[in-house]
């Protein structure tokens, strides 16, 4: 059985549509292009997920944790 691919443009631009990647597929981006996450990185990831955070909150939290004031 082919598995189906469903490729949509939007209505307004007629431009193709993207969806952000998912958390597995970013790591085995990194993981390929040979970035690794600090101690930092892990730790505050670590507790973001403890809190069940996901999507754009979990990126919001983020940036707001390493954002230099």
């Amino acid at each position: 059985m082919a598995k189906e691919i469903k490729i949509s443009r939007s209505a307004t631009t007629g431009r193709f549509v993207t969806k952000p990647i998912g958390k597995g597929k970013a790591e085995k981006f990194t993981a390929v292009e040979g970035m690794k996450k600090s101690a930092a990185a892990k730790a505050v990831s670590k507790e973001l997920t403890g809190r069940g955070l996901k999507g754009d909150a979990y990126r919001a939290e983020l940036v707001k944790a390493f954002k230099k004031a």
